[in-house]
C-alpha cells in the first residue's frame, strides 16, 4: 500500500503569508501572480510564473541612460562573476539607469511552508546583498576612474 503526499502548490497567497512570518508585508496585484514591497529603500517584486518564482530588487539611479560611464556595467559584471544564485543587471529603458538584481526559486514541484519560507528568505537576502555589492563596486570603480587608475 502506497501513500502519496503531494507538496502544496506555491501561490502568491502563500508567498505573502510566509513573508509576513519574516516581518515583511507584501502588497499583491490583482493578477494573482505578483506581490511587492519596499525593503531597505529597494522596490522588491515577487513574480510567480508557472515553474519559477522570481524575486527582483530594483534601485533607481541618477545616472542618465545615455551616460558613457561604465562603472555600473563593470560592477554588474563583477557581481555576476562572484555571486551564486543571483544576478545583477543594469536596465536603461527609462531616463535614468536602474540597477536590478534577481534570484529564481524553482517551484514547479511545489514546496512545504518550511521550504518556501527558507527559499524566500535566501532569495530576498541575495537580491539585497547584490544591490549593496553593486553600490560598493560601482563607487569603487568610479573613484578609480577619477584618480586615473
Amino acid at each position: 500500500m502506497s501513500t502519496s503526499t503531494s507538496t502544496p502548490q506555491v501561490t502568491i497567497e502563500r508567498i505573502i503569508e510566509q513573508m509576513r512570518g519574516h516581518g515583511i508585508e507584501l502588497s499583491d496585484d490583482p493578477t494573482g501572480r505578483v506581490a511587492h514591497a519596499n525593503l531597505n529603500d529597494f522596490h522588491v517584486l515577487f513574480v510567480l510564473l508557472d515553474t519559477v518564482l522570481i524575486v527582483r530588487a530594483d534601485a533607481e539611479t541618477d545616472v542618465p541612460s545615455d551616460s558613457t560611464d561604465p562603472s555600473l556595467y563593470l560592477a554588474a559584471n563583477q557581481t555576476n562573476s562572484s555571486l551564486l544564485g543571483c544576478r545583477a543587471v543594469v536596465a536603461n529603458r527609462g531616463e535614468t539607469l536602474v540597477v536590478r538584481s534577481e534570484s529564481e526559486i524553482h517551484v514547479a514541484a511545489g514546496m512545504t511552508d518550511e521550504q518556501l519560507s527558507s527559499a524566500l528568505r535566501r532569495s530576498v537576502d541575495q537580491v539585497l546583498y547584490a544591490q549593496n555589492m553593486m553600490k560598493v563596486l560601482s563607487e569603487t570603480i568610479a573613484e578609480a576612474v577619477q584618480r586615473g587608475n
